[in-house]
């Protein structure tokens, strides 16, 4: 709206360039989120917006309590702000706006359900589980059931009236050689469930501080460049990817709000946390950025740059599905000790690997006996740490430093091995 505006005033072709707009959108969104945060989290940390239990105490400063939650409805604000002002609304700009207030919105009803779940338990209404560190939200069925029914009327309404269709780019393969097209029965539910699972494995990843910022960061940084350069005809036939119309380029902008997003995040969310991004912030960001994925034709390449979500979501099966199949066959007490991971998702196996502990682990892992068997340790006794905020900012640097290098692997996969 404002480069339209200014281009109606001056006529200078900056003022419709994808890389001008995209560098103004960030600096919109990272300012705008770096400015309302401050005022949110102290907000928030007064009204007791949490899912923790763990209390501050009032007369002790600085502030000893759980960070808040929903963080994530500011980088919402941000993104839909820079936008409406750097931004040509086109169908799919309005599109990935439309998927991420909807998936937003229920995010949000889960974090308030939360919230005030906790305040039930804390006012003695309800009584907390002995095993559970935060409050539950609205149960993982119906937010599964929530999801599917925006899920499909956004797809449906997406195929209908979006330019998109059913072709697929598949990863190694040249498009002469293969350049499938899936008809409607199939590719619609195929979106569907490339947005609820990109939604689900983004939020199962946000367990802690800043984990799934910079994986949704690599992920937008992807689509953004294939989106650029598939919607300009010539680059497009000169790399051998599949030509996309010039309105994609669109994508390019809205990636340089999500990265933005991220950014001014990060200041906030690195450990230890301020406040956390929340299922809002997580739904409806792993949902825009699934979607974007649809649009450029790259939805076989999102397992492999979002290789840390998959995982997450992978890890998380695996756990459950072994630990079934050994309480069937040998009881819940060998269950119970015996484990595929020590925890799950994969994240918090690996907290549970780093942290020194004099006392012998009460669960063994049948993934670190296969490693050992392979020669491999994972963890040296000595590298081990001994505070959680240590082991944290292992781990998270640990998958930070991988979603990278799967970034830069999924730029090389898609753009020359073909």
């Amino acid at each position: 709206m404002l480069a339209a505006l200014l281009h109606s005033i001056w006529q200078y072709q900056l003022f419709e360039s994808v890389v001008f707009r995209g560098g103004m959108a960030f600096l919109t969104a990272y300012l705008l989120i770096v400015w309302i945060m401050p005022f949110v989290i102290r907000s928030f940390r007064k009204k007791g917006i949490t899912s923790d239990f763990t209390k501050a105490n009032e007369n002790k400063k600085p502030y000893s309590g759980a960070p808040p939650i929903m963080g994530g409805g500011v980088l919402v604000i941000g993104i839909l702000f820079g936008a409406i002002l750097w931004c040509n609304l086109n169908q799919y700009v309005i599109a990935l706006l439309v998927i991420m207030l909807a998936f937003g919105i229920i995010g949000a009803f889960d974090d308030v359900a939360k919230v005030l779940n906790k305040r039930r338990i804390e006012s003695g209404k309800d009584i907390k589980k002995v095993f559970v560190e935060k409050a539950d939200g609205i149960s993982g069925s119906w937010r599964l059931i929530f999801q599917f029914i925006v899920s499909s009327l956004v797809v449906t309404g997406l195929y209908l009236f979006v330019d998109i269709d059913g072709h697929l780019v598949v990863p190694l393969v040249p498009l002469k050689m293969a350049y499938p097209y899936l008809p409607k029965y199939l590719f619609i539910p195929l979106m569907i469930l490339i947005i609820v699972g990109g939604a689900n494995a983004v939020n199962l990843t946000d367990g802690m501080d800043s984990l799934a910022t910079v994986p949704l960061m690599t992920c937008a940084m992807f689509v953004g460049i294939v989106a650029y350069i598939g919607g300009d005809q010539e680059l497009a036939a000169k790399l051998k990817i599949p030509t996309l119309s010039h309105d994609i380029k669109e994508l390019a902008v809205i990636s340089s709000l999500i990265i933005s997003a991220g950014v001014a995040f990060l200041k906030y969310n690195s450990p230890p946390a301020l406040i956390y991004m929340g299922d809002l912030g997580a739904l409806a960001l792993g949902s825009m950025v699934s979607a974007m994925f649809i649009f450029v034709k790259a939805e076989l390449f999102l397992p492999i740059v979002g290789g840390i979500f998959v995982f997450s979501v992978l890890s998380s099966i695996i756990q459950r599905t072994f630990f079934k199949i050994v309480m069937w066959k040998k009881g819940r007490s060998i269950a119970e000790r015996y484990r595929f991971f020590l925890r799950s998702p994969y994240h918090h196996h690996l907290q549970r690997l780093w942290t020194y502990s004099e006392d012998k682990q009460d669960i063994i892992s049948v993934w670190v006996l296969f490693q050992n068997k392979l020669g491999i340790n994972p963890v040296h006794e000595e590298n081990k740490l001994l505070t959680p905020q240590e082991v944290n900012s292992r781990v998270i640097w640990h998958m930070h430093l991988k979603s990278i290098w799967l970034f830069v692997l999924t730029l090389i996969v898609y753009f020359k091995i073909r």
